[in-house]
């Protein structure tokens, strides 16, 4: 039997533009895309996440702007747009349905913008950072009746303290993560609520009412809890986008104590994500380059 999928191993990507292939070997871990403005990290993210789960619509097309993707897992694998795209009524239902058994993937981009009211699922709703924190406030109820339930079968087996206090250890580190990431603007979570609510002085606060760089980490974060410790890929679009330098310092590492078996997929274009620590996970979009057809033949110079 094949080990499950885990992780992606390697990319490669045809015509980007009608003019580069690439070939990516990923870290299991971390990857940083980086690159000058215009070099395409936005689209090559948007690639991969469009070869795996063929979501052409919330992708600007972008299958225009590549002519083939090819994303190879940690378990060898392969997945292949084009191949998907001619088998589709058989390859891709038997796929998706491992893919999903055995992984979560979650693709964040950060930008905040107005959505029309008519999308909106209620009237607190009026960004898409507020759309994106109501959905995850519905899984972070379900993160923690999961939770619960695994304490009440631990109690039932008369199971040590310690087995306990191990499982909510993440939601507990979580909740610690945010109230010292707010701790400056004095805001800290109400802990007697199961939905995210924030206290400051007399004031309850929603997620609704932050600030954009405030629901941007909670967004992020929010989203890794939720994966409950288990194999994912996470894709990043510059994730620093609002948020301060000293939050931009600490990213990496508080999604990873979080969720340790996540792989992170992420392009940037902050020196500051990778300044405790993470500077040899950086990929330059210029190395991954294999071909570049408008490159003029040495022997025509």
């Amino acid at each position: 039997m094949n080990e499950p999928i885990k992780y992606i191993k390697k990319v490669e990507i045809k015509n980007l533009w009608g003019r580069y292939d690439l070939e990516w070997n990923l870290d299991p871990s971390v990857n940083v895309l980086s690159g000058i403005n215009g070099s395409g990290k936005s689209t090559i993210l948007n690639a991969i996440f469009w070869g795996i789960c063929l979501k052409d619509a919330i992708l600007e097309n972008i299958g225009t702007k590549v002519k083939g993707v090819t994303v190879i897992f940690n378990n060898t694998e392969k997945l292949s747009k084009q191949s998907l795209i001619e088998e589709r009524n058989v390859e891709l239902r038997d796929f998706d349905l491992a893919l999903l058994k055995n992984i979560k993937i979650d693709f964040l981009n950060t930008f905040d913008s107005e959505i029309s009211v008519y999308a909106a699922p209620n009237e607190k709703v009026k960004t898409v950072l507020d759309k994106e924190i109501f959905e995850l406030q519905r899984q972070y109820l379900d993160y923690q009746l999961t939770i619960g339930k695994r304490v009440f079968e631990l109690l039932a087996k008369k199971e040590s303290s310690e087995n306990i206090i191990k499982i909510q250890s993440t939601h507990e580190r979580f909740l610690d993560i945010i109230d010292l990431l707010f701790e400056f603007s004095g805001k800290y979570i109400d802990r007697n609520s199961n939905e995210l609510i924030f206290l400051s002085g007399k004031d309850r606060l929603t997620p609704y009412q932050l600030s954009s760089g405030e629901k941007q980490i909670i967004v992020i974060l929010l989203t890794v809890l939720v994966q409950d410790n288990k194999p994912a890929i996470l894709f990043m679009d510059e994730p620093e986008i609002s948020l301060h330098i000293d939050w931009q310092r600490k990213l990496i590492q508080y999604i990873k104590e979080l969720n340790p078996n996540v792989q992170i997929i992420l392009a940037t274009h902050s020196p500051g994500i990778i300044l405790e620590g993470w500077a040899d996970k950086v990929f330059e979009v210029s190395d991954l380059i294999t071909l570049d057809r408008q490159a003029i033949p040495e022997d025509a110079k």
